[in-house]
This record gives C-alpha cells, structure tokens and sequence, in this order.
C-alpha cells in the first residue's frame, strides 16, 4: 500500500464523524456556553469597575494601578470572546467541509503542491 492511499483511506475512515460531532457540539453547547461565558465577563467588568472606582476615591495609586491593569485584562478578555465567537463556528464549518469532501481530492492537492 503506497502513502497516498493509506493517508487517503485515513483521512476517509477515520475521519467520517468529526463534522458531525462538531457540528452537534456548536449547535448543542456553543450558544449556551457562551452566554456564560459573556455572564461572566460582564460580571467581572463590573466588578473591576467598581474597583477602579473605589481606587479613585481612595486616591491611592496602587490601587488605581491595579485595577487599570485589571480592566485592560477584562477589555482584552472580551474582544477575545468576540473574536472566539466569531471564528469556531467558521473554523468548525470549514473543518466540517473538507472531512465531508473526498480525501483523494485533497490528497491529489497535497501532491501538486509538493
């Protein structure tokens, strides 16, 4: 058996159930999952705001300084989830579209490229 049918026969036997199961995993778990993911960093925005606040009144730079730092770590948090949100479901679609596809397709590809 030559390489290019062994890693053909891989990919199509091995392979056959991956986009469904990360199909059923987004539409079972993705929407839920991130609801408590976006609960809990709008909770944790809040709680550092008041931080800052209370850093504010206080005056003390320390403080102040922590919790700035806190904040921006909670703003970067949250862009993140955005952009985690926006990508898996066009990540796992992708995915889902080539274990779907014939493997000697993609196998003939991998041999012109090389």
């Amino acid at each position: 058996m030559n390489n290019t049918t062994f890693i053909s026969n891989l990919l199509a036997g091995n392979f056959d159930n991956v986009g469904k199961i990360l199909e059923s995993f987004l539409n079972q778990w993705w929407g839920p999952l991130i609801g408590v993911v976006a609960a809990a960093g709008t909770v944790l925005a809040i709680v550092i705001g008041v931080k800052w606040w209370l850093a504010s009144a206080s005056g003390d730079e320390q403080k102040i300084k922590q919790a700035k730092n806190s904040a921006i770590g909670v703003f970067i948090g949250i862009i993140l989830m955005f952009l985690i949100t926006a990508l898996v479901p066009v990540i796992v679609a992708a995915f889902q579209a080539w274990f779907d596809n014939d493997a000697q397709e993609y196998m003939s590809l991998l041999a012109n490229v090389v």
